[in-house]
């Protein structure tokens, strides 16, 4: 069953109890400080759920989302990878991409990173191209 967490002109967040995994699909590219405030809020109700779902996993639908600029994608590696990965113990992660291959170089860039840099916390990324592929993945991992 999904549940709804918040929607906004961005971005719609919503909990799938049958995975469990907590689902974030951007509508659009918000302003780089808008977006580390919803990826910042997105995060508080992951770490708030999985005192309830402990092998809850994360996953982003960034088919819609566009191209980021440098500062958001400089956030990512600097200061969000060690947020999602370490602080909030994210283990199953999953990104769905567009079509743009410009858009979707930093989420790839930003798989390739994490995978090397928190392979001792036991991190699983997988990058799909629909949501049916990403659901199936997971479901090993959890």
């Amino acid at each position: 069953m999904l549940i709804g967490i918040f929607d906004n002109e961005f971005v719609t967040c919503q909990l799938d109890e049958a995975i469990p995994v907590l689902l974030h699909r951007w509508k659009q590219a918000p302003p780089p400080e808008e977006f580390e405030f919803i990826l910042k809020r997105i995060l508080e109700e992951y770490q708030l759920l999985k005192k309830t779902y402990p092998r809850l996993a994360w996953m982003v639908d960034a088919a819609k989302l566009g191209e980021l600029d440098e500062e958001v994608e400089n956030w990512l590696v600097s200061d969000w990878e060690r947020m999602l990965f370490e602080d909030a113990a994210v283990t199953v992660h999953a990104v769905i991409l567009g079509s743009d291959i410009f858009a979707d170089y930093p989420m790839e860039k930003f798989k390739q990173d994490a995978e090397k840099k928190f392979e001792k916390f036991n991190v699983h990324l997988g990058v799909f191209s629909n949501q049916s592929e990403a659901y199936a993945w997971m479901k090993k991992y959890i």
